[in-house]
């Protein structure tokens, strides 16, 4: 750990803005790993862009120094999309939460697995929309059995699985009370070449009574060594594997990043700003 680093990612954010998550939210373990891992990376502020939708998960983006755009319920994937076509040298990274991303936002989540743009999402995902009293998100359920369903509260949506179905090439798995294989599992996304996906089990210690950081000790368990995450196949049969058992596995359950031509679309931003007059708009900022 380089304590420089860690000060670096705090300066004009933590003095400006009060932490306003509840005590012991799984969400503060997430902020801790993004930073330990931006710090390993090496990435500066400027370098980096944190996109958050609406949501106490979108809140992260104003606890960390840096770019940060802060958007509509389901938008984070679409606007960090606009934003990764403007400046292809920014590293982009959506901060959202599973209500953001597998309700409104699930169409944007489909087509940008599909596309592999090279931005990174990380879900904290924790069945319930926390900031709006805890009502059922599309993951509630998790681990739960039921016996007769109904048109309010329907299967959940297994992220993971919704992934690998849209062709996402980099799918991994991580829960907050780990911090340090949270952070792993974001350097690892950071590095894979194209769209990556962290589905992190961030405890909601208010609404969710069930999904607690107890019930997930029980039942995560790390992907095991022989595992070979390029293989498609194998990444179902894990998930599977898992599923029968009771058992949720955390890492990298599918990494294969797919051959492509250079998207023709970037770079744009140097040709259609070459004669355009920023002085007067960065006065403004002076």
């Amino acid at each position: 750990m380089k304590p420089k680093g860690i000060k670096l990612w705090e300066e004009n954010a933590v003095p400006k803005h009060r932490i306003q998550w509840c005590p012991g939210c799984g969400d503060f373990g997430v902020l801790a790993a993004l930073k330990q891992a931006l710090v390993e990376l090496e990435i500066m502020p400027h370098e980096l862009v944190l996109v958050g939708g609406i949501g106490c998960s979108g809140n992260i983006r104003n606890y960390l120094n840096g770019n940060a755009f802060h958007g509509t319920h389901g938008g984070p994937l679409a606007y960090a999309l606009g934003m990764k076509m403007a400046n292809p040298d920014l590293k982009v990274i959506c901060l959202a939460g599973d209500g953001d991303t597998f309700a409104i936002g699930v169409e944007n989540f489909v087509h940008t697995c599909r596309r592999d743009p090279d931005m990174v999402l990380l879900v904290m995902n924790n069945g319930v929309y926390g900031l709006t009293k805890g009502q059922d998100s599309p993951t509630a359920g998790l681990g739960q059995t039921v016996e007769v369903w109904s048109e309010e509260h329907p299967p959940m949506v297994d992220p993971v699985l919704l992934a690998l179905a849209s062709e996402a090439t980099f799918v991994a798995q991580s829960f907050s009370g780990d911090v340090k294989h949270t952070a792993r599992m974001i350097v690892e996304a950071f590095q894979h070449p194209g769209f990556a996906f962290i589905n992190d089990f961030s405890p909601c210690v208010t609404y969710n009574k069930f999904n607690t950081y107890e019930w997930f000790r029980e039942h995560v368990e790390y992907v095991p060594e022989d595992h070979d995450p390029s293989d498609k196949d194998a990444a179902w049969r894990l998930v599977r594997d898992f599923a029968r058992r009771g058992k949720l596995p955390l890492g990298v359950i599918y990494r294969n990043p797919r051959p492509r031509t250079e998207a023709r679309r970037l770079p744009v931003w140097e040709e259609e700003l070459r004669d355009v007059d920023v002085e007067p708009i960065l006065a403004t900022f002076r």
